[in-house]
């Protein structure tokens, strides 16, 4: 009996061609499945919100974990390697954690899509795929604060007090923590700043979760005066009626000479010409009337 692909067979070059590429991409394509199963999960969250990407926990002996945005793992949408180094589509707001979850601090709206996660097991090369949605939450509630903000920025100078507090009634009552740049920085409806530094400077966000809702408030800056700056004083120009010299100088001072003889000159003669009127009224009155 002859096998299918025998050459003395009635199948031509072209088919034998055909049929070999088949089995090859059958082949490839079983093995690439087999490789890289997909588990697909959709998750909502909140804008301003810190989205949490686990890995499959059904997954024993992870070596490495490398993340990327979108379906493809590819090289330009890596946002961390597999060494946990950030990659060219890390934005500065995700960050590592335990068993090489992902998370995303203050989640926006373009932050939505697929998420890749490449592990390196000891059984082999795993992925999977994590799918979330942020939803906008405008209006988002506004914070009570202390110096009053303005356009969602308070200016005050270090070393003075700030206040910030939530102020949206939430039932059953919620738990309300505190960001600074993404980076928890207190809990409790209050957040107290008794003495304002350098390193308390920038944007505050408040979460408050209950087991019905999450709420996230609207963003508050903490900055200095815009005019605290020292400034170098400016130089002192000379007086340029005092900085003359040479023929300029030896004018003036001509000038000046000049002009104090004529008015000395004119004192004198207006004293004289006051002294000959007093001398001739006294001779007219003294002289014999005829």
């Amino acid at each position: 009996m002859r096998s299918p692909l025998d050459v003395s067979s009635g199948h031509t070059p072209a088919w034998r061609k055909l049929l070999l590429t088949g089995i090859l991409l059958t082949s490839c394509t079983c093995s690439a499945f087999s490789e890289l199963p997909f588990s697909t999960q959709l998750n909502t969250w909140t804008e301003g919100a810190s989205a949490h990407l686990p890995v499959p926990g059904s997954l024993d002996g992870i070596l490495t974990t490398s993340w990327f945005r979108g379906h493809d793992a590819q090289p330009a949408a890596m946002i961390f390697s597999p060494e946990g180094l950030p990659g060219p589509a890390h934005t500065g707001r995700e960050m590592l954690r335990t068993q090489g979850s992902l998370v995303i601090r203050n989640v926006t709206a373009q932050d939505s899509g697929s998420y890749t996660v490449v592990l390196e097991t000891s059984r082999g090369r795993r992925s999977a795929m994590e799918q979330i949605h942020v939803k906008n939450s405008f209006p988002l509630p506004q914070l009570k604060t202390f110096p009053e903000a303005f356009q969602g920025v308070i200016q005050t100078e270090l070393n003075y007090s700030v206040i910030l507090q939530w102020m949206v009634i939430m039932d059953p009552e919620p738990v309300v923590s505190w960001t600074l740049n993404g980076v928890p920085c207190g809990i409790g409806e209050r957040l107290f700043i008794r003495r304002l530094s350098m390193e308390q400077l920038g944007t505050y966000m408040c979460t408050a979760t209950n087991s019905k809702e999450q709420l996230v408030s609207a963003p508050v800056t903490i900055s200095l005066p815009t005019n605290v700056q020292p400034t170098e004083p400016e130089p002192m120009e000379p007086d340029p009626t005092l900085s003359l010299s040479g023929s300029a100088a030896i004018s003036l001072i001509v000038a000046g000479i000049l002009g104090a003889g004529v008015l000395i000159g004119g004192l004198c003669f207006t004293i004289i010409q006051s002294l000959r009127r007093r001398t001739s009224s006294r001779n007219v009155g003294n002289s014999p009337v005829s």
